[in-house]
């Protein structure tokens, strides 16, 4: 007797990609984070000299040239997490968005507690804020979307 064979389709689902705007918008950010980061580490490894150039401008009795070194760690730190959180984002954790978002408060209030109040950085740091959040929300660019 002869039995018909049932045979399995496979369907392979396409993944979508990301638009390209969005791909923009997540590969700005992380590059304007990473060379914030890269800065700020920089820093923090040629302390010493950078400490010798500020000392002949900045009376040494100032309290400047000895806390550079901890806001070029901590500036690290804090910066490198944004990346780090930008990354997993861009990698599709919803996670990475509030890691950022974090870091971003973080970058935020220390701004405003020890550094002079400047419009240009808060509307750009905002701007990433704002921006990578609607991307965040957006359905367009998750791309995990099957179709």
């Amino acid at each position: 007797m002869n039995t018909p064979e049932i045979q399995a389709t496979t369907h392979n689902p396409r993944i979508r990609k990301k638009p390209l705007l969005c791909s923009i918008i997540q590969y700005s950010a992380l590059t304007y984070f990473l060379i914030l980061a890269l800065l700020f580490f920089a820093g923090l490894i040629f302390s010493g000299k950078i400490i010798e150039i500020i000392s002949a401008y900045y009376n040494p009795e100032d309290s400047f040239p000895g806390n550079f070194i901890w806001v070029a760690l901590i500036g690290s730190i804090v910066y490198i997490i944004a990346v780090a959180g930008i990354i997993l984002f861009i990698l599709n954790r919803k996670a990475g968005f509030y890691i950022f978002f974090a870091a971003s408060l973080i970058i935020f209030s220390l701004d405003l507690t020890y550094l002079i109040f400047d419009w240009f950085r808060y509307l750009v740091h905002s701007g990433f804020i704002f921006i990578l959040g609607i991307a965040h929300f957006s359905k367009r660019c998750n791309n995990r979307h099957v179709f």
